[in-house]
């Protein structure tokens, strides 16, 4: 009997069986043998990029709650900070907390207490009382029935994850914003606040969905517009799927959308999707473009 050769095609590993087997015949077997869950992102992955809304979320209403809620004297003065925990943490929520623990918010103004049942000037479930409330969510752009029809196709065929570095009632308000609450159950769809004091691309905040749902990294797939995040979920061993944003694939890039791209990008400094790294697996532009990867690689 002859043996088996393996040969690696990038990241891929196949095994060959006989000089007669077709490398086509077979890959798409074995590209993602076991894939039973697919985990998702949300910001800037079920919604484009280039809406405005992160930008929206990123500037004025991170800093009109760190004014409103922390005292800060100011916006410009509250942007500086969010953006330097942002960039190290990914996350308003944990950059928010971090800062607190590093001493860095100003002072309770004179006859400002915290209430009774607080210890720390910063709760996350405050902030997401606040986005829930005050962000606007028509920039959104509302459903997109592509979007929803390839959630139905993978529905059918693996256990869709939502895993956010948003807080919970915020995501939930996204998700019904652009029509897709249905396809994230509760215990499937997981927050910042699931998982502090860990937050994305922490390997204990990945490590600690994966338990919650029962998988192994190898049984998974994630979907980002992270590339710190993408890099992690590779390490891991999950297969990867880049989402750049509509338009922003290097053949079909526009001046135009990608100035309002640029804009929310700037916002998540030290992040902008690399469709060149080698812990990507596959791009798509946008999240109703997975089901063409799930397909290529033999899954819906």
């Amino acid at each position: 009997m002859q043996r088996p050769r393996v040969s690696h095609v990038g990241s891929l590993e196949m095994t060959l069986i006989g000089s007669n087997t077709s490398v086509d015949s077979i890959s798409a077997k074995l590209e993602c043998p076991k894939i039973s869950t697919i985990i998702f992102d949300i910001d800037d992955t079920l919604y484009d990029v280039g809406t405005g809304f992160t930008a929206h979320r990123n500037t004025d209403s991170a800093t009109s709650f760190m004014v409103d809620k922390l005292h800060f004297p100011s916006k410009e003065e509250a942007q500086i900070l969010r953006d330097e925990y942002f960039t190290k943490y990914h996350s308003t929520a944990k950059g928010l907390t971090v800062a607190e623990a590093d001493g860095k918010l100003p002072p309770l103004p004179d006859g400002v207490t915290l209430p009774a049942d607080r210890t720390s000037r910063f709760d996350p479930e405050e902030l997401d009382e606040y986005w829930a409330q005050h962000l606007d969510f028509s920039l959104l752009g509302g459903p997109d029935p592509k979007c929803i029809e390839t959630f139905e196709m993978m529905s059918r065929k693996l256990k869709i994850v939502g895993f956010s570095n948003g807080p919970r009632k915020y995501v939930t308000r996204v998700l019904k914003e652009i029509g897709l609450e249905y396809f994230f159950q509760s215990k499937q769809l997981f927050a910042v606040n699931d998982v502090l004091p860990h937050c994305k691309p922490d390997h204990g905040a990945f490590q600690l969905v994966l338990e919650k749902i029962g998988v192994v990294p190898r049984e998974c797939i994630m979907v980002e517009d992270s590339m710190k995040n993408i890099r992690v979920a590779k390490s891991l061993g999950m297969k990867t799927i880049l989402v750049v944003g509509k338009d922003r694939k290097r053949e079909n890039r526009s001046a135009e959308y990608q100035k309002s791209a640029d804009d929310a990008e700037a916002t998540k400094a030290g992040d902008i999707p690399d469709e060149t790294d080698p812990a990507v697996d596959a791009v798509v532009e946008v999240a109703s473009e997975v089901s063409l990867v799930l397909n290529r690689w033999g899954l819906l």
